[in-house]
């Protein structure tokens, strides 16, 4: 797939420590950048039973967890025991406050 420039204005504090961080990691900024905004346009998540990877489109919510039930499986958060709930909560919380959406 063809590659485009994209130009972005964030802050230079965030900026510089992301430059050390992918520095470190021998990682580039382009490819940071890339897989966040894939995940961003379209969630792929691990199914907490299975492992089964599925894209959040293709399956449904449960109703009283808020989580996605897998597709091949039929799994979703409720399989979880209480400790295991509250993680993934947690996982969701952190990825909604780095996507500021609450469809992830």
């Amino acid at each position: 797939m063809p590659k485009r420039k994209l130009t972005l204005t964030i802050s230079a504090d965030v900026l510089e420590k992301a430059k050390k961080k992918a520095r470190d990691t021998g990682l580039s900024l382009s490819r940071i950048v890339e897989n966040a905004l894939d995940y961003f346009s379209e969630p792929k998540v691990y199914c907490f039973s299975c492992g089964y990877k599925f894209s959040a489109r293709e399956t449904n919510i449960c109703p009283k967890c808020g989580w996605y039930k897998c597709p091949k499986c039929g799994a979703c958060a409720c399989t979880l025991g209480d400790e295991g709930t509250r993680v993934a909560f947690y996982m969701r919380k952190t990825l909604m406050e780095i996507f500021s959406s609450s469809d992830v």
